[in-house]
């Protein structure tokens, strides 16, 4: 009889927590303003539960705005604030209108603390291998979510494939290709570490997804923490695999590949995230998506991207905050980007990293009470007006 009443309470606070949520939902209805041309800002308060929502709106068609990814300090390792990354963005490239966190990271104190968690791509260049949901954005202006994984290899002389990571800490038996966008040195402590030069005529830095490439070993280091140089790149590789890389020194031609499971080879601009909300104008269930856990089905602050046809949208939900803000779950996150008229939408990082800032300030109210120290971000810029110039954003959604 217990069991009965007990199942009845949960179906009663179910139903009522359903309702309350669609009756909130019918509420988030944004009233923009405009901030430029072809791009607007809306504010939703819902004082009821209460929900604090910032919404940027960018019409794809302007031409003179476009949306580009930032690293933090330029560089892989080390973190910024959202305000810090858009006030180093360089002033040639355009303005910063509205900016938003990026990426989940690496947030533990240490030597590899910044590492975004999955893909990114800076201006063409790949800093940051893929690993679960991502988006992206072509050179041909199209627009793209999906679970992209990393296929990267290095052919060794004898024939074998060894997988490697990009920019990361190194793993017990694992190898790592570091590039000159992860730091000054590779901050290992042991290990080989191949110098790797341009072989003439072949393809070489900036790193570029999805490409093959080769490179001559210029030399041979088993000390850890080699100097990355601007034009070097080094393979790293844990003591457990140097019995597969006996044989190689300098003068030895590697042939390497940084292949993924989905072509991103003219993606100009990336980053990860999870989990993906909305593929085709389909909400998907969060919380079943392989590396979720029960952070996706409790409400919490959270930014988000996603789009339709004729926009794109950046979205922070702040939480955390009973009187401002509850934040939301993932599915309820969901929701509110389809209502927005999205056919496609992903979660970025949320939590205390949750930042929106916009036209020079942080408008919104992380829940850390002050902005975090985050890895990268977004930007949608204004960049100078060229007639002849094709806006990356302007086509039509794939």
């Amino acid at each position: 009889m217990k069991a009965s009443i007990d199942v009845g309470r949960r179906f009663i606070l179910t139903s009522l927590f359903v309702l309350v949520s669609i009756h909130a939902r019918a509420e988030l209805t944004p009233i923009f303003s405009s901030l430029v041309p072809g791009l607007d800002y809306a504010h939703i308060t819902e004082t009821n539960h209460p929900w604090s929502i910032h919404v940027a709106r960018l019409e794809r068609s302007h031409k003179e705005l476009d949306l580009v990814s930032t690293l933090a300090q330029g560089k892989i390792v080390g973190l910024s604030s959202v305000a810090n990354q858009v006030k180093t963005f360089p002033a040639g490239s355009g303005k910063p209108l509205v900016a938003v966190n990026g990426d989940f990271f690496v947030i533990a104190k240490g030597p590899y603390q910044g590492d975004p968690l999955g893909l990114q791509i800076l201006n063409g260049e790949l800093v940051s291998a893929p690993n679960g949901a991502s988006f992206w954005k072509d050179a041909e202006g199209n627009l793209f979510l999906d679970n992209v994984q990393s296929k990267f290899s290095i052919l060794l002389p004898k024939g074998e494939k060894i997988p490697f990571g990009l920019n990361e800490q190194r793993q017990t038996s694992k190898a790592v290709l570091f590039t000159p966008a992860f730091g000054p040195s590779t901050r290992t402590t042991n290990g080989w570490e191949f110098i790797l030069e341009k072989v003439e005529g072949k393809a070489w830095l900036p790193l570029h997804a999805d490409r093959s490439y080769e490179a001559r070993v210029q030399e041979v280091r088993t000390t850890g923490d080699s100097p990355l140089a601007e034009d070097k790149m080094i393979i790293s590789i844990d003591p457990k695999l140097a019995s597969r890389f006996a044989g190689i020194q300098p003068g030895t031609i590697l042939h390497f590949s940084t292949g993924t499971s989905r072509d991103i080879a003219k993606a100009d601009t990336a980053v990860g995230g999870r989990p993906l909300l909305l593929v085709h104008g389909k909400e998907l269930e969060t919380s079943k998506q392989k590396g979720n856990n029960a952070a996706t089905i409790v409400r919490h602050p959270r930014t988000a991207l996603g789009w339709n046809a004729r926009y794109f949208f950046l979205v922070v939900v702040d939480g955390r905050q009973k009187e401002l803000s509850m934040g939301m779950s993932s599915q309820e996150l969901a929701h509110f980007m389809s209502t927005l008229g999205c056919t496609e939408a992903m979660n970025l990082d949320g939590g205390g990293s949750t930042t929106f800032w916009l036209d020079g300030k942080v408008v919104n109210s992380p829940s850390d009470r002050h902005e975090r120290s985050v890895a990268n971000a977004l930007i949608i810029m204004q960049h100078r007006s060229d007639p002849g110039a094709q806006n990356p954003l302007q086509k039509a959604a794939n």
